[in-house]
């Protein structure tokens, strides 16, 4: 007897208690794994390899949701709850792209020997070209024209004021640079100069800062117009505003790439982006300008939430518009944006781990690919960031992407290795660095903490001579070599100072760590000066801002304890107060282009007076042991005018 195909019983599906991470990106069942005893079918048919990790839901035992967290899920809310979908691109307004197109300095060629040219010269007129990092322009055709071809894309810091005084007072909180930060502030007035002060003109709504909400301006009609449909800038101007943004700005986040991100591309992909760098530009080039610009994109911003706007270059719009902000400008929350721009990132899977990219991949494709990967890379860096500075949880877990980003940067879109890349992968290995430690130092392991500190002054030491092989193997300037050793002694600073804590119930501090933490506090703000001396001080990044004064605090802190004081070397002190003064030299050379410069050096400045007049005080009272002398005092105090 005949027995029909189709009368054949099918066989049983067998699914596993729990999805691999491939499946559980995809957001289907995963089919065949065995729970993790295989690989999965899904897997196996796209050749990549099948991991199961443990869920990582919910909250640990006892910790409570920050508000910042509440903002996130009512963002998620909203927007799985919107009813328009992601902003479509508006393909009547194909901006044309011509390599020939003049420049403002009068030229007619806007790129020489694969270099863009940079008619913009900074207001002052100084600058040190050597140190400037190339674009490395590969010859690629105009990414613009292959656009069309091209599938959609698919995939600081805010002070801790929402958490009560007595709980920013606790020791344990003091620990990381926002807490240590803010409770200077509150003793220091000077410290409302920055990181988002409190006093705004009475002809501007009083708000509350902390709430980590975003108060943005009313939303703007339903069809919104870029810089350029709107008349504030024209297409000559926006063309020299991107030479100056890839020259200047984003030498310091290193988030775009020039063979991508053209004029025409970006405001093709996404108006809100072009909207927002565009804004960063004429902040620093187009003072005029700035606050038009600035308008556009809050409206930009309102309606990508309103509508569910999802796409790689929404989520980097969302993290630009936390990179520049205003000294006085508290509207916008710096945790909450990233947050959001990092639950966006997920969302649309740009943290998809791709080993081995299809062989038929085009020049195009595969720069969209390293644009997303790059993003979520950048992101997981601010992340960590945040979280390293405020002592709040981070959200993006190390995954594949982050597991395999220390040769990342060695599969460009081109041939040559992007300095920018290196940065990249050496800033990933560098939180992982710091995440680790800090959870050791946090947590209930039983280690000893001088091992712990050993081990992480081991793993800083390698870092630091793996990546300045890597950099110059890149061909790396030196801005680029300054840009890694910073934050590199930033995170030791930070991770020397939990172990200086761990020490402070001794009768005499831990000398390592206490040297460690002298030593980098003040080589970091001798390269925040030489960032001044290559003129590109004044284009740094919230985060520049934040480290220094994280450095001169922590210094200050160190000559006010008498035990520390006593350890370190004679004439560290009067070290310590001329490398903060010129510090706030640096930043006030920087001030004529940025108006937060200003303020930071004013604070410097404040801060430093107050510590001076201090020790002067001490010394009539008690006569302080190895404190500064009368005669260094009024040397350095001479040099000290608070305008």
């Amino acid at each position: 007897m005949e027995v029909h195909a189709e009368q054949l019983p099918k066989p049983p599906v067998v699914r596993g208690a729990r999805a691999c991470t491939t499946c559980r990106a995809a957001k289907m069942k995963c089919v065949g794994a065995e729970d993790g005893q295989r690989q999965c079918q899904r897997c196996k048919r796209a050749n990549v390899q099948c991991v199961f990790e443990k869920h990582r839901r919910g909250r640990k035992p006892g910790s409570k949701l920050s508000e910042a967290s509440k903002m996130l899920r009512r963002l998620e809310k909203g927007l799985n709850n919107a009813k328009s979908k992601a902003l479509s691109i508006d393909a009547r307004h194909p901006s044309s792209y011509q390599d020939s197109h003049p420049s403002l300095g009068g030229s007619d060629n806007r790129y020489t020997n694969g270099v863009r040219s940079h008619p913009y010269s900074p207001p002052n007129g100084r600058f040190v070209s050597n140190h400037l990092p190339p674009l490395n322009l590969p010859s690629y055709p105009d990414a613009a024209s292959e656009y069309t071809a091209s599938s959609t894309s698919s995939r600081t810091m805010d002070v801790n004021d929402d958490e009560d005084d007595s709980a920013s007072d606790r020791t344990e909180d003091n620990i990381f640079p926002a807490n240590f930060i803010q409770r200077e502030r509150r003793r220091n007035s000077f410290f409302r100069l920055i990181l988002n002060p409190e006093d705004t003109p009475a002809s501007r709504p009083s708000s509350v800062r902390g709430s980590e909400s975003y108060s943005p301006p009313p939303a703007g009609p339903a069809g919104l117009s870029d810089p350029v449909s709107a008349g504030t800038v024209d297409e000559e101007l926006a063309n020299a505003l991107f030479d100056q943004i890839f020259l200047r700005l984003n030498p310091f986040i290193n988030l775009f790439d020039p063979s991508l991100h053209t004029v025409s591309y970006v405001r093709n992909k996404s108006p809100f982006l072009f909207t927002v760098l565009i804004m960063a530009g004429c902040k620093f080039f187009r003072p005029k300008l700035f606050k038009q610009c600035q308008k556009l994109a809050d409206e930009y911003a309102v309606q990508a939430f309103r509508e569910g706007s999802k796409s790689v270059e929404v989520v980097q719009a969302f993290a630009c518009l936390t990179y520049w902000k205003d000294h006085d400008d508290n509207r916008t929350s710096t945790w909450t944006f990233v947050g959001y721009a990092c639950r966006m990132a997920v969302e649309i899977g740009l943290n998809r781990y791709i080993p081995h990219p299809p062989l038929n991949e085009t020049d195009l494709q595969r720069l969209e690919r390293r644009n997303r990967e790059r993003t979520y890379l950048v992101l997981y860096i601010h992340d960590r960031s945040l979280s390293t500075q405020t002592g709040r949880h981070w959200m993006l877990p190390e995954d594949d992407i982050i597991r395999n980003a220390d040769r990342w940067h060695e599969k460009p879109a081109g041939g040559s290795i992007r300095p920018e890349d290196v940065v990249i992968a050496a800033f990933v290995r560098l939180r992982r660095i710091a995440a680790e430690t800090t959870e050791i130092f946090q947590g209930s392991v039983d280690m000893s903490w001088e091992v712990v500190l050993c081990n992480c002054n081991s793993q800083l030491t390698q870092w630091n001579e793996t990546w300045h092989r890597e950099m110059q193997q890149a061909g790396g300037l030196p801005f680029h070599f300054s840009f890694l050793n910073l934050f590199r002694l930033y995170i030791r600073l930070f991770t020397n100072s939990l172990a200086l804590r761990e020490s402070s119930n001794r009768a005499t501090p831990n000398v390592q760590a206490l040297s460690a933490c002298y030593t980098s506090a003040v080589e970091s703000l001798k390269v925040v000066s030489d960032f001044a001396k290559m003129n590109v001080l004044r284009y740094g990044q919230e985060t520049i801002t934040m480290m220094s004064a994280y450095a001169a605090l922590f210094l200050l802190s160190l000559l006010r304890n008498s035990n520390t004081l006593l350890q370190l070397h004679s004439g560290a002190a009067d070290n310590a107060y001329k490398v903060i003064l010129e510090t706030a030299d640096a930043y006030h050379e920087a001030s004529p282009a940025s108006s937060s410069a200003a303020y930071h050096a004013r604070f410097l400045k404040g801060l430093l007076a107050n510590d001076m007049l201090r020790y002067r005080n001490t010394e009539k009272l008690a006569g302080a042991v190895r404190s500064p002398d009368s005669r260094s005092q009024r040397k350095w105090s001479s040099n000290i005018s608070v305008d």
